[in-house]
């Protein structure tokens, strides 16, 4: 019997720790989103730019062009498969703003979640040690 339930309980921790690396996953993920549409949003927001002349366009490999940022215009926003829309730049700021107050509240929810699965995991291996402690003595 006792065996059987220290296979259930070792079959709980792997389940448990699997949750808690796929949730550290997902909060990676997430985080790294967030920071891009930061960097977008403070692009967007930056007057500086608007004026610079010495702005410089990343085009992949290391390799950046100088560039004119024209913010008042519209902007090419994704939508998916390589496809744009013109979209006012209002309109993407507004959107940007919301975005990453909804991935905060993602990331706010999931670290609760993950709280509460590394809570139960510490309880289970606390348990073990005691009862292991226990056995032995």
């Amino acid at each position: 019997m006792e065996n059987s339930n220290s296979v259930g309980i070792s079959e709980e921790l792997d389940y448990l720790k699997s949750l808690i690396d796929s949730i550290d996953n997902q909060l990676s993920v997430l985080v790294r989103g967030m920071d891009e549409y930061n960097r977008a949003l403070v692009v967007l927001k930056e007057n500086y730019l608007k004026d610079s002349k010495d702005v410089k366009i990343g085009i992949g490999a290391g390799i950046y062009m100088k560039a004119d940022l024209h913010n008042e215009e519209k902007l090419f926003v994704p939508i998916g498969s390589d496809l744009y829309i013109e979209e006012d730049s209002s309109v993407t700021l507004g959107r940007l703003d919301r975005n990453i107050k909804e991935i905060q509240d993602s990331v706010q929810n999931i670290q609760q979640r993950r709280t509460e699965i590394s809570d139960r995991y510490n309880s289970l291996v606390a348990a073990v040690q005691n009862q292991m402690g226990r056995n032995k003595g």
